[in-house]
């Protein structure tokens, strides 16, 4: 087992680094997590985002969607989430509590649209709503005109992480942490039962 393990702040700081390799490396595992919310009948509901952003110092993890998906219903009717990561490689899972924000505008959205691949952008510019059913698989249509290139279907969802349970794998033993901050906004540890 790592060392770093027993220590709870390196455990800490060991997660944001993964995330903010995340963010860089599209072979990283924590480059793709899975969110999940709540549909209306409280059915529990999860896709597969790419992580944009992880600001360690404010703690939120940003990514981008078509604003006409169904996630944007859910976000809004209840914002509470999971953020979902599993690396066979590290053999960790993290789970973050969080509480999500959608931005549609403004210089976060400008930001983010400009610093997007072209590739990402086309994703936006399919004229009907991601979902929606067609007679084929290539039954959909591009619409950049209608759409300003894509930018106008483009949403960032903020992640304000709550609380953190990080679980680590081994054939020594798992160990498993949850870190939370507190009124005074210090980090607090708990060891958890892996």
């Amino acid at each position: 087992m790592e060392s770093f393990f027993n220590d709870p702040v390196e455990i800490y700081n060991q997660i944001w680094s993964f995330l903010e390799e995340g963010v860089k490396d599209r072979n990283s595992s924590f480059h793709t997590p899975t969110l999940i919310t709540l549909e209306n009948n409280n059915t529990p509901s999860a896709r597969t985002l790419v992580l944009r952003g992880a600001d360690r110092e404010t703690e939120i993890l940003r990514f981008h969607t078509d604003k006409r998906s169904k996630k944007i219903e859910q976000i809004i009717s209840n914002s509470n989430s999971i953020i979902h990561i599993y690396s066979q490689h590290e053999k960790l899972q993290l789970r973050f509590k969080s509480n999500l924000t959608l931005h549609a505008n403004g210089s976060l959205v400008d930001d983010a649209w400009e610093r997007s691949y072209g590739m990402s952008k086309i994703c936006y510019q399919v004229s009907d709503t991601p979902g929606t059913v067609i007679k084929n698989q290539d039954g959909y249509e591009y619409a950049p005109k209608e759409n300003h290139d894509g930018k106008d279907n483009f949403i960032v969802i903020l992640a304000k992480i709550i609380e953190i349970e990080w679980l680590y794998l081994s054939s020594e033993g798992h160990h498993r942490a949850k870190f939370t901050r507190n009124k005074n906004n210090q980090l607090e540890v708990s060891w958890l039962v892996p």
